[in-house]
């Protein structure tokens, strides 16, 4: 028996893939332009904004493609699944890196000159791609689990924190991953910058390892009906606190709050098991919100899930590009940051899609930036009716 479509985790997908527009504006234009806009590095809203979206964005995105993962490789086989990555991850990684990320390097220079040395010298600039080596990283870790499972699955299920009584575990093992990972970050003096690129892939892949297993041990226990549409009262009970005591600790935050951007080591680590345990019950809220909103299929989710590979890697570009000409500008003394942080995000987004409609009217373009393959010509004479697109996005079919 097939499992049924969820229409809502494709609304989840295109939520995601919307909410790191603004991230990112927002981030080009405090982190990467110096200085940044004045405005909007002196507005609380948007230091509060980057760090709700970044408290469970990219955690809850590994969550999908952790069960997308185990659902597609159990259909397919593993060596169909791992052919498809490779076309539909790998291919528009390589061809971004070979394109996009020359073009990222030469803006963020334009944007500071601090960012001159590049990667190791070479003019580029990975920014936003990391997730697709991430993700490509744990494509390769799932296709080498054995065949045969070695631990029960009633020992895993109380991971997933969807039984009665069982979320404080869940949560405890979150809380502790993090804060070994601070631990390890501190002790080994590592560094989350693209300046050293090895170690902020290392962290990145530590940091949301937990969220794909958990997606992952979601398809294995056949779960995902529940994961993503949870009944349960806990992370909404939970969240709040959490976000909180994050908020107070965020270096996101904390200058708005008149304290110093980072806090002691003690209380990074502190952090850092918080944003474990944030992550997990923010996801489920979200999933949650989404399964009662989108309960079928809508035109438009379809069609940014179909371009997600696309607006996703042009739309970095496109930020720079906006923030460096309202920086030239002189738009620096806004009143109202947030509203033009918001409508710059919409705009960036609106040319994103664009540059999406362009690229798949290309076969060669859409082989290379969505990994959907070139069409064939059909046969004279042929009667079979078409094919529907595969959709252009780093997630899986199902």
């Amino acid at each position: 028996m097939s499992t049924p479509r969820l229409h809502h985790l494709d609304a989840a997908r295109a939520v995601l893939l919307l909410l790191g527009i603004p991230f990112h504006v927002a981030t080009t234009a405090t982190m990467i332009l110096s200085p940044g806009l004045p405005g909007w590095v002196a507005d609380p809203a948007v230091g509060v904004g980057l760090s709700f979206i970044h408290s469970f964005r990219m955690s809850a995105f590994f969550i999908l493609a952790g069960y997308f993962s185990g659902m597609a490789s159990a259909r397919r086989g593993r060596r169909r699944w791992l052919h498809d990555r490779m076309m539909r991850v790998a291919l528009p990684l390589v061809a971004s890196v070979a394109t996009l990320a020359l073009v990222q390097y030469r803006l963020k220079v334009m944007l500071s000159v601090a960012w001159a040395n590049g990667y190791r010298g070479l003019p580029v600039a990975f920014e936003h791609l990391w997730f697709l080596v991430v993700l490509l990283a744990y494509v390769f870790l799932y296709a080498l689990r054995p065949r045969v499972a070695r631990v029960p699955d009633p020992m895993l299920r109380p991971l997933l924190g969807l039984d009665r009584g069982a979320w404080p575990l869940a949560l405890l093992a979150l809380a502790a991953w993090g804060a070994a990972l601070a631990v390890t970050i501190q002790a080994f003096g590592l560094h989350d910058n693209e300046a050293w690129f090895e170690e902020q892939l290392l962290l990145r892949t530590l940091q949301y390892l937990p969220a794909f297993l958990l997606g992952a041990l979601a398809w294995r226990l056949k779960l995902g009906d529940r994961l993503f549409a949870f009944h349960g009262y806990w992370p909404w009970a939970v969240v709040p606190p959490l976000m909180a005591a994050h908020f107070l600790l965020d270096p996101l935050v904390r200058p708005h709050l008149g304290w110093t951007e980072n806090p002691p080591a003690m209380l990074q680590v502190v952090d850092s098991a918080i944003a474990g345990a944030l992550a997990y019950a923010m996801a489920l809220v979200v999933f949650r919100t989404l399964a009662a909103l989108f309960g079928k299929r809508h035109h438009v989710i379809a069609f940014l899930v179909e371009g997600a590979m696309a607006i996703y890697l042009f739309h970095m570009i496109i930020a720079m590009l906006v923030i460096l000409t309202l920086a030239r500008l002189g738009g620096t003394g806004s009143p109202a940051p947030t509203l033009q942080w918001l409508g710059l995000s919409g705009l960036v987004f609106g040319l994103a899609v664009l540059c999406f409609m362009a690229v798949r009217r290309v076969p060669l373009l859409a082989l290379l930036f969505c990994g959907t393959g070139l069409k064939q010509p059909a046969p004279p004479h042929s009667t079979a009716q078409p094919q529907a697109p595969k959709a252009c996005n780093p997630g899986e079919n199902r």
